[in-house]
């Protein structure tokens, strides 16, 4: 992994530009001149406006610096929920990765949070934790803690809603609803952010499977309602796509198979009309999974992510 001088200094001379073009008075030369030589620390506002001079975003840089736009944290916790994944499980012609590993792994970052208390890291390991001792039909002992932290949030930030998708089948089915209707309230502070409405859209989704596996039909269809609307206002068209495809999620648990086919098949003829191939295949492989999960009685809960989750 590069240093932020280093990297800083990457991108200066691949644009061509001398300490000269970029100092100004805010940083002069040789205040630049030791940042990229690792001798100097400035502050975030000299940094942000660095590059600014330079004219690279603090995502660019970061996916430069060390290989990814996540922290440490954010990728220790992606790496641990990728190992079950739809895409890993895809990969591995449907066979899911051991519990025996995946609770090792688990163990790991529990010592390592003990060592070096980070919150993101706690919430997913006493998350998980939960998840591996109690069944989908068993919700005493929920993680109240993270239920007090989600609602004592005055605005919800992509990390916020991020973890309610990562917990709506931990809590009861109340709970899950009462934080789900103030979820576009509180994303208010994010709604600026690139990406904002289908991440929120994503987090209906995650709550349409977890009321399925709660056996909750009816609140399921509600959450359908919600992200329709959502999609209706800020025109989230990629979005509304998918939106037969999780009515058809709900119907094939009604017992419709046929019309839930139907409407499963309405999102896939609109990726094929548009070229989406990828999402085509993605979408074709989680429905085929879901309609053989239906006949083995197995509710799935799927938690909708971005690309850079």
């Amino acid at each position: 992994m590069m240093t932020y001088g280093e990297t800083f200094r990457y991108f200066r001379k691949s644009k061509d530009l001398t300490l000269k073009q970029v100092a100004d008075h805010v940083n002069s030369m040789s205040l630049i001149g030791q940042f990229e030589t690792d001798q100097c620390h400035i502050s975030i506002e000299r940094f942000v406006h660095l590059l600014e001079q330079i004219g690279v975003s603090y995502d660019e840089f970061q996916l430069k610096r060390q290989g990814t736009t996540r922290s440490a944290v954010q990728q220790q916790i992606h790496d641990y929920r990728q190992l079950t994944s739809i895409e890993t499980v895809i990969a591995a012609d449907g066979q899911h990765i051991s519990e025996q590993i995946l609770l090792a792994r688990l163990d790991q970052l529990a010592a390592e949070n003990q060592n070096q208390h980070n919150l993101q890291l706690a919430h997913m390991v006493q998350l998980e934790t939960y998840y591996f001792t109690h069944s989908d039909d068993d919700t005493t002992d929920y993680p109240l803690a993270i239920q007090y932290y989600l609602t004592q949030v005055d605005d919800s930030g992509l990390y916020e809603l991020a973890l309610f998708k990562h917990c709506i089948r931990a809590f009861p089915v109340d709970v899950s609803w009462q934080l789900l209707r103030n979820v576009s309230k509180k994303a208010a502070l994010v709604k600026n952010l690139p990406g904002y409405a289908s991440e929120v859209c994503n987090v209906y989704f995650s709550a349409i499977t977890g009321f399925i596996v709660r056996h909750n039909l009816a609140k399921a269809w509600q959450t359908w309602r919600l992200a329709k609307s959502f999609c209706e206002t800020e025109d989230d068209a990629e979005s509304a796509l998918c939106l037969p495809a999780m009515a058809g999620w709900i119907t094939l648990h009604e017992g419709h198979e046929d019309k839930a086919r139907a409407l499963f098949n309405e999102t896939l003829h609109y990726f094929q009309l548009l070229h989406f191939q990828k999402a085509y295949n993605h979408w074709h492989e989680i429905i085929e999974g879901q309609i053989t999960a239906y006949h083995q009685q197995i509710p799935q809960y799927f938690v909708f992510v971005t690309p850079y989750e």
